[in-house]
């Protein structure tokens, strides 16, 4: 995904060079991505910690009640960490 949201950003960046069609892929392409990472935000800010709370604290009782920024920050972390 990574690399999908880099190319989509280049592509989107260099259009001075690219054709009207190749313009509206682009564009088209930058929109989905940013509309894909806000509903995987909306996602993580509505179930993220109540899938903490009320899953993960029961199969781990050591771990402590997370609010939403605690999940987002876990969910940047391991986007950054772990491969594609």
């Amino acid at each position: 995904m990574n690399n999908n949201i880099t190319q989509a950003v280049n592509t989107a960046l260099n259009n001075n060079t690219l054709s009207d069609s190749e313009k509206t892929v682009a564009r088209n392409q930058l929109l989905s991505m940013l509309l894909a990472i806000l509903f995987l935000l909306l996602l993580n800010f509505i179930f993220g910690p109540w899938l903490w709370n009320n899953v993960l604290k029961r199969l781990v009782p050591m771990l402590g009640t997370a609010r939403w920024y605690d999940t987002v920050a876990v969910a940047i972390l391991f986007a950054l960490i772990l491969p594609n």
